[in-house]
């Protein structure tokens, strides 16, 4: 073969390869371009997802921050009641008037007397698990399971977050205080005074979608007791253990060399939630 010859054979090997390269970087840039759509919209789909169950925790707790003003509104009114409506966030509401064990025990060291035990009950919407919230926080009150400030909130309104679920658990803690009302032959009268709210007479449901709630006080009961201190005393513990956690207050008693009476009161006002049609 001539040199002429080897020149043409070279242009025509490649001006093939220089074809068969057209539809390949065509093909290429096909695939990545593909690839690039998916992963965007995948990404978005995620986004989305993302957002919209952000937005449905949002609502739910915007609902049960309403809900809880609702309970608000009755409690400490007896035969006052009030019907809420909800709406549907996909989730699930529970009453739960077994739930939410309430032991209170007064005592100054010497001794202990157990003046509450019983459920007072619960509420909780659950919604399904998500990348919204990644931790347990309180959006209305706090952990503490008793608390003695008159400016502090008896409710407590708690997101818990699992695997599988995130929780919005609305209960209520005990308020105690204390004050010094008179004197008895030479002793100051103290009165102890502690608040429950009691949502254990509530109808035990489950419920989804749209539907009525009818929150009512059925009553407000009291119990009393009174304590006769011979000795000199500055204070009085009032423990809760309240779903197995405990707390203590503290609370300042008026004495003098002759000792002190302490009148105790538990206050309990007793709310009642019951499903309606309305």
């Amino acid at each position: 073969m001539n040199r002429r010859e080897q020149q043409t054979l070279a242009t025509t090997i490649w001006q093939s390869k220089k074809g068969i390269a057209i539809p390949i970087t065509f093909l290429v840039m096909f695939v990545s371009l593909t690839l690039l759509v998916c992963t965007t919209y995948f990404f978005a789909i995620d986004r989305i997802s993302s957002e919209s169950s952000l937005l449905k925790v949002s609502a739910a707790k915007k609902g049960m921050f309403s809900f809880e003003n609702s309970v608000a509104s009755v409690t400490w009114s007896p035969g006052s009641s009030q019907i809420y409506y909800f709406g549907n966030y996909e989730g699930i509401l529970t009453t739960a008037p077994e739930d939410k064990r309430l032991v209170i025990n007064v005592t100054d060291g010497s001794f202990s007397d157990i003046v509450f035990n019983s459920t007072i009950g619960s509420v909780t919407y659950t919604l399904p698990a998500s990348s919204a919230q990644n931790e347990d926080f309180y959006p209305k009150g706090d952990s503490r399971v008793i608390v003695n400030q008159s400016a502090s909130t008896m409710t407590q309104l708690h997101i818990l977050m699992d695997t599988e679920s995130q929780r919005i658990e609305l209960s209520y803690r005990p308020l105690a205080s204390s004050s010094l009302i008179s004197s008895d032959n030479g002793k100051p009268v103290n009165n102890i005074r502690i608040y429950i709210v009691n949502l254990n007479s509530s109808q035990p449901f489950t419920f989804q979608g749209n539907f009525y709630v009818k929150v009512a006080c059925i009553n407000i009961t009291c119990t009393t007791r009174s304590y006769n201190f011979t000795d000199q005393i500055t204070n009085l513990s009032v423990k809760s253990i309240l779903d197995g956690v405990s707390g203590t207050v503290r609370l300042p008693i008026s004495s003098s060399e002759e000792g002190a009476i302490v009148d105790l009161e538990v206050v309990a006002c007793n709310v009642q939630l019951q499903r309606t049609g309305v």
